[in-house]
Formats: C-alpha cells, sequence, structure tokens
C-alpha cells in the first residue's frame, strides 16, 4: 500500500512548477515573435515597405498626340482627341453602397450598372453582364470610348473599383471630302493610306506614363507615392490642299459620277507656277469615323490608277512638232477618212466635215488621223522624250503611299502600231498627275514644275518649310503660248467642250474621252471621260484636271468632265479674287482654201500642194 502511494506521487507535478513551464514556453514563443518584429521593421523595413507599396502601384499609359495634319491655311484635316475607357475591378464594384430611403444599401452589380448608365447612356443590361461574366476577376473593359467630360461624371459616382484609362482617338472634320488624301488611322493607331502613312514617322509621338496607389477598395491614394513621365505629342504637317477648294470640288465629282452612273472620278486644282496641289478630290470615298476599313476603300485613285491618256497626250505631240519645227499653227494638211499604218485603218470618230484643215485645226477639233500624220515626222526617241519630259513615266516625287509611276514604254519595245497610237494618247499608262502636269508646263509658259503636296512640317517647335519644287523648261515660251491660243477654242461655242466655258474668263483646255482598259475582264471596256485646262489663259493661275471613269449615262469629256471643271473654276478663281479677263481669246485659222496662193512659195504654187497628206509611212 506504501508502495502504491509513493508511485502515484511521484506522478504528479507541483502546480508551481507546472506554472514556471508553461510562463517559460511563453516566453519563448514571445520572443520569437519579438526578433521577427524587430527584423521587419528594423532589418527588413525598407524592402517590406516597398513591396508593401509595390502591390498597391497601379501604372496607366500615357498616349502621346499624334501630330496635327493642317491645310494651307492653318485647318486641322486630321488632330488627335482625348477619349477615355471605362475598365472595371468587377471584385471592388460588387461592393458598391448607396444611400436609399436614408439607409445604405449594398446594390453592387445591378446598381453600379444602372448609376453608369444613365450618365453614359449604355444599356445597363450589357453593363451589368459584363460585370457577371467577369466576376471574381480584378480588370475588365466595361464601356469603351466616352469623352473626358463623359468619365468625370462617372466618377463623380464614386463606385468602387470603376477607373478611366486615357487614349487618344483620331478625328476627321472634313470627313470623305478629305478621307482618301489624308488617310485613315484606326482604333490600333496604325496609319492606313494617304498623308497619315506619308509622314507616320513624324506624326507618331512618344508615349508617357503615370504610376500612382490603390487603397484595398480600389481607390487612389492621394498622398500615396507617383510618379509621371509625361508623353511627348508629334510633330504636325502642313499641306498646300485648300480644304474649302477641296470639299468643294469633292461635291462636284460626287454630282457628276451620280449622275453619269460612274464607277469614280477625281479632280486636282494646282497652281501652275509652284506645282502646289489646291485640292485633290476622288469619290467614292469612305467614312473616316468608321472603325473598320477595307483595303479597297483606303486607296487613292486619283495617285494610284493609271489609264490611257487619249487627247491629252495630242498637247505633247503638238508641242513636240512645234518646237521641232515640224509645223506651224497655219501648216496646212488633207484629213483621210482612213489611214492604214502598222498593218491598221485607223479613223477618227467621225468623217471629216472639210478634209482641208490647219495645224491648229487638227489639235482645236482632236483629229486622230491629223495627229498621226505631223507626229509621224518626230524621230522616236525624240517623241518619247517629249513625252517623259512632260511629266508620263515619271518616277513619282511626291512620296504618296501607292502612288503610281504610269508606264510609257521605251522605243525598242514599240509595235507597228505604238507610235501611231501614242501621239493620240493610246498604248501608254499615266495618272491624273502626270496628265495635268502637261497642261501645267503649258500655263507655265513651257517649263515643268513637279507637284507638292506638303507645304512644310514642324519640328523641335519651329516650322520648317519645303523647298520649291524641281522646274525644267520643255518647250518655249512661244510655242506655249501657240498652244494656248489654240486650246482657246476648244471651250468656245465652236469646240468640243463649251460647257467647260467659264463666264467672265478666257479658258484654255482640252477634252479627252479614252477607251479604258479593264485589267478584270481583260480588255477595252467603257471610256474615261476628261478634260484639263487652265485659266485665265492669258495669265493662268490655275490648272485643273478632271476625269470621270466608266460612266453609263454620257460619254464624252466635254459633257461629263467639262461641266465639273468649269464649276470648280469659276469657285477658284472667285475665291482667290482673280480678276475676269479684259481681252479676247486671239483668233485662229482652223481651216485653208486648197487652192489659195501658199506664202513664200513660188508663183502658182497653192496651199494644197504643200498640204501635209498620206503619202505612206514616212521613212525615219
Amino acid at each position: 500500500m506504501a508502495a502504491a502511494r509513493r508511485r502515484g506521487a511521484a506522478g504528479v507535478v507541483h502546480p508551481q512548477r507546472r506554472m514556471r513551464f508553461m510562463l517559460f514556453g511563453i516566453l519563448i514563443v514571445f520572443s520569437l515573435f519579438a526578433a521577427q518584429l524587430v527584423k521587419l521593421q528594423g532589418l527588413d523595413a525598407a524592402s517590406v515597405s516597398a513591396a508593401a507599396i509595390d502591390r498597391r502601384l497601379h501604372e496607366v499609359s500615357i498616349p502621346a498626340s499624334r501630330g496635327v495634319i493642317y491645310d494651307a491655311n492653318g485647318v486641322a484635316l486630321a488632330e488627335s482627341v482625348e477619349r477615355r475607357n471605362i475598365t472595371a475591378d468587377p471584385t471592388a464594384v460588387i461592393t458598391y453602397t448607396k444611400r436609399i430611403d436614408g439607409e445604405r444599401v449594398e446594390v453592387g452589380y445591378e446598381g453600379a450598372a444602372q448609376d453608369i448608365a444613365e450618365v453614359t447612356g449604355a444599356d445597363p443590361a450589357v453593363l451589368e453582364k459584363t460585370l457577371r461574366d467577369h466576376h471574381g476577376a480584378r480588370w475588365t473593359w466595361l464601356q469603351k470610348d466616352v469623352s473626358p467630360q463623359t468619365w468625370q461624371r462617372v466618377k463623380a459616382l464614386q463606385i468602387p473599383g470603376i477607373y478611366a484609362e486615357p487614349f487618344v482617338k483620331r478625328a476627321y472634320p472634313l470627313g470623305a471630302s478629305m478621307a482618301p488624301l489624308v488617310g485613315w488611322v484606326g482604333s490600333s493607331g496604325m496609319a492606313a493610306n494617304g498623308v497619315e502613312l506619308m509622314f507616320e514617322e513624324q506624326l507618331t509621338g512618344t508615349p508617357g506614363s503615370m504610376t500612382y496607389e490603390l487603397g484595398g477598395r480600389g481607390e487612389r491614394i492621394t498622398t500615396g507615392k507617383s510618379s509621371e513621365t509625361p508623353a511627348v505629342p508629334g510633330e504636325d504637317v502642313h499641306l498646300t490642299i485648300d480644304s474649302d477648294l477641296q470639299w468643294f470640288t469633292y461635291d462636284q465629282v460626287k454630282a457628276m459620277v451620280e449622275q453619269s452612273g460612274a464607277l469614280s472620278g477625281y479632280a486636282v486644282v494646282m497652281d501652275p507656277t509652284t506645282g502646289d496641289l489646291l485640292a485633290a478630290a476622288s469619290y467614292p470615298s469612305y467614312d473616316p469615323t468608321d472603325d473598320q476599313q477595307t483595303s479597297a476603300a483606303l486607296r487613292n485613285p486619283l495617285f494610284e490608277d493609271v489609264y490611257e491618256p487619249g487627247s491629252t497626250n495630242k498637247v505633247i505631240t503638238a508641242g513636240a512638232a512645234l518646237e521641232e519645227g515640224i509645223i506651224d499653227l497655219e501648216t496646212p494638211m488633207v484629213l483621210p477618212n482612213r489611214l492604214p499604218r502598222g498593218g491598221t485603218r485607223f479613223q477618227d470618230a467621225h468623217d471629216p466635215d472639210n478634209p482641208y484643215a490647219t495645224f491648229a485645226g487638227v489639235l482645236a477639233t482632236s483629229s486622230n488621223m491629223g495627229t498621226i500624220m505631223y507626229g509621224e515626222k518626230l524621230p522616236d526617241e525624240v517623241l518619247y522624250e517629249y513625252m517623259r519630259d512632260f511629266g508620263m513615266g515619271r518616277e513619282a516625287n511626291l512620296g504618296f503611299p501607292g502612288q503610281s509611276n504610269g508606264l510609257v514604254p521605251p522605243p525598242d519595245t514599240w509595235s507597228a502600231t505604238s507610235k501611231y497610237t501614242m501621239t493620240f494618247g493610246q498604248g501608254l499608262a499615266s495618272t491624273m498627275l502626270q496628265q495635268i502636269g502637261v497642261f501645267q508646263t503649258v500655263a507655265n509658259d513651257g517649263v515643268y514644275v513637279e507637284p507638292r503636296l506638303v507645304k512644310g512640317a514642324d519640328e523641335d517647335g519651329s516650322f520648317v518649310a519645303e523647298p520649291d519644287a524641281k522646274e525644267d523648261r520643255v518647250v518655249s515660251a512661244e510655242t506655249a503660248n501657240e498652244l494656248t491660243s489654240i486650246m482657246e477654242y476648244v471651250p468656245s461655242p465652236e469646240g468640243t467642250a463649251p460647257q467647260a466655258a467659264v463666264e467672265g474668263y478666257r479658258v484654255a483646255g482640252k477634252t479627252s474621252t479614252a477607251d479604258r482598259y479593264d485589267p478584270q475582264k481583260g480588255r477595252y471596256s467603257g471610256v474615261t471621260a476628261g478634260f484639263i485646262g487652265f485659266a485665265p489663259a492669258d495669265d493662268p493661275e490655275l490648272v485643273i484636271a478632271v476625269a470621270i471613269q466608266r460612266p453609263t449615262r454620257g460619254k464624252w469629256g466635254g459633257e461629263l468632265a467639262g461641266p465639273v471643271f468649269s464649276e470648280v473654276m469659276r469657285y477658284a478663281l472667285t475665291q482667290r479674287g482673280v480678276s475676269p479677263s479684259t481681252s479676247e481669246a486671239p483668233e485662229i485659222t482652223l481651216h485653208y482654201d486648197p487652192d489659195a496662193p501658199a506664202p513664200g512659195e513660188d508663183p502658182g504654187v497653192t496651199l494644197g500642194d504643200i498640204a501635209i497628206r498620206d503619202e505612206g509611212t514616212p521613212q525615219q
């Protein structure tokens, strides 16, 4: 018994000893906590604090404004405007509470969607679905593309987890009238065609960034850590275009394309002395505010389309023949009904009423037969060089995206009929810019000036003007004046384009109705109806080219392109304050009496005796 009591007593721990053991254990635990606290607040304080701040930091990109594209008068054609994309943290939005009937109630996704929709005009059901579809996520788009003012009203709702990301959006104040020329920048920020792509490097800025701390409910901590790297805007570009004239030109082209049921149409207005493009309009166009565009819609046919120039080339052939001394204004010619050359029988659209025409009469009435007969007297290389000197087939110098060089085949590739067809504008291809260059040369006393679209650009805060366009003399001023006097007949009541006349002003120009090659059909289909001219003819201020492609109602250049030319020229001359002409157009001799004595020849020699007539293919 005693032994049993001794064993039981030995198994009992004295209460004081047990208390000491417990106290000792608690001290060890607290010492460990204290050591960790010393470490956190002392030794690792900086790193722990930095980690906490990093978890609270929120970084947003500050978009850079793209440079502005201006017209010649400082009107913005393309500019960047500030917008906001509203984003959400659904884990915070769901805690949204608001006071209803004096009590604070948790309204969550539904209440947030309703309140935001009342401000932005969005569908609240769509907003709520977006939030619910991203339940548990920390980020989602909620509503894109709202104004800064709208965002401020949304922000004032103080809904937790609702943020905004700033971005810049491209705006085009002149819409479709300028779209193919200026180009387009979509929501991706990438430039597509036009001046936007042409000056992509200069226009594009450098984005910045902003970093700040967020609280537990997603609110910004105003006294927290923050930093900002400002965005650097792009450089501005200034064009030679007059936006008012551009709009009027576009409107006239659009109306004629619709009236004639045409495929397309375009027009260019140029200063003949500087080469500056004052308007370059094409239709159909597109709405630059649309977020999606097709590559076909974005192309600019005015710069990209190549087509046979038709009678425009007759001005080159005539200028070359005058300059080379082959003919003069009153050189007599006998026009045949048919002209066999190179295995082909050529003919005019209609047989001549009077076959006894002067050189001036041949050009004024646009006779293919007469043009072949004096044009074939030019050596092949000489004719080819004149076409190049007038701008046909020249390498594109503007740098406009997709701009074509056209095609003028060199003489060693010509077929048996190439030379004859090229004298009147078939068998070669050119752009409208190249064709207007022919008339610019004549209007500028025989000096060709390369076209110019850009007036200058802002570099490092200063405007830097583009250098003057390159100039080349092609024909003498005398030859240019003689061509002008002939072309003044064309828009006269007796000419082929009376519709191109501008009341009060002397106008010189040339119609063109050329067969149009359709690459999809692999053959000729339809026509290109054109008119190019300048005014006032006695002191040219403007050159205008108009082309209507594949019309289905009407056909001739005079009846379709002539009225557009007349309206645009009238508007432009009035806008620039150009005084009406005070002198009459010179009289030119279109026909002659074949029995009349030939000046400077022996007695008995008549004009009919010395006339250029079909004598078979000349030998060179």
